[in-house]
């Protein structure tokens, strides 16, 4: 392990990959954050040749420095997925102190150049924010905890997508998934305006199973987990928003008062009507369930209902719900007085 600038190592921290630099006059370096999947995509456009090994990327984890391609033990255990209820033996692998769980290694040239694009897929064992540093040998990315960053720190799902449509409409014409999203990215505009760092568990029309999403939240310790769908029901008349919650306190903020608040903004910009707020119970549903942070689900209104799904067809209604859930996120930040969640 060569020796770091002080200035580097003070500003890296505990946790940080270096990256060997490679030949080349005017090498690029992008760095994408994958967090879904716990990965980072480092690309390194304009090299001389396509050098770049397992050996290019070392780990530092405190005091533990490793480098060549992770290595790791098998674990069997057996898990319930909770999408369609099926037992599956499960083989985890245990990489001890390595924060690298996996490394793929992508090499293109280009034909009028001769240069070289080298592609570095880094699988982590964590989400972590990223800081990009560098000296005359290496590329160095320090691996931060999210509230080491940033005071503020969010997590917002799009319920169901990809070949999961979710709830459909009485003639199976209108899919839950795609009002989701539509709803999550109006909040995006919104929230984009803030100095909140977020996390969205889809941008698009993807499958993501209900695991991920959850961890996703956990994982970064986030002040408040948001999650948006739409609700059906074969009860005639039944319509209106809900706020689904269980009766749980993480880090100071009561679960029922959030759910609250949500609640009432929401109704404050749409003219649904007002369900309330609905208490689930322990085995009922498996992010608010397994969720460690503040969580609850804003149901914005029944597909099943003529009314409820023609206002959520439309675009400025769409806006408003938008509007209930940034409200109800902004107030949720100051009546719990979270200034810096770490």
């Amino acid at each position: 392990l060569q020796e770091i600038d002080t200035n580097i190592a003070n500003q890296l921290g505990e946790r940080f990959l270096m990256i060997k630099k490679q030949s080349g006059e005017n090498v690029h370096v992008t760095l994408e954050d994958l967090y879904m999947t716990k990965s980072i995509r480092v690309i390194m456009s304009g090299l001389e040749d396509d050098s770049v090994d397992y050996s290019t990327v070392g780990r530092v984890n405190n005091m533990d420095y490793f480098i060549g391609e992770p290595q790791y033990t098998e674990i069997v255990n057996f898990e319930i997925d909770p999408d369609d209820g099926t037992v599956t033996e499960v083989i985890s692998k245990d990489y001890g102190k390595d924060i690298a769980h996996s490394i793929t290694i992508n090499s293109t040239s280009n034909v009028s150049t001769g240069l070289y694009d080298n592609e570095l897929l880094i699988e982590l064992d964590n989400v972590y924010a990223h800081i990009l540093m560098e000296d005359e040998g290496y590329y160095y990315i320090g691996l931060k905890h999210p509230h080491e960053v940033y005071d503020k720190v969010l997590v917002i799902d799009a319920g169901h997508g990809g070949k999961d449509p979710g709830a459909l409409s009485n003639d199976d014409s209108v899919y839950e998934k795609n009002i989701n999203i539509k709803l999550l990215l109006y909040v995006k505009e919104l929230l984009d305006k803030e100095d909140i760092k977020v996390y969205y568990t889809r941008l698009g029309d993807d499958k993501v199973f209900l695991r991920p999403r959850v961890e996703l939240a956990n994982a970064v310790d986030c002040d408040f987990f948001i999650s948006i769908h739409c609700n059906a029901n074969d009860v005639r008349n039944t319509r209106g928003t809900e706020i689904l919650y269980y009766s749980t306190e993480f880090k100071n903020v009561n679960t029922q008062k959030l759910a609250d608040i949500f609640s009432k903004q929401v109704e404050n910009t749409t003219t649904l009507p007002n369900s309330g707020l609905m208490r689930q119970h322990k085995e009922d549903i498996y992010i608010l369930n397994h969720a460690t942070v503040p969580a609850i689900i804003v149901e914005a209104g029944y597909m099943t209902h003529s009314r409820d799904l023609e206002y959520l067809l439309q675009k400025e209604n769409q806006k408003a719900v938008a509007l209930g859930i940034y409200k109800g996120i902004m107030q949720a930040y100051e009546e719990f007085n979270i200034i810096d969640g770490y």
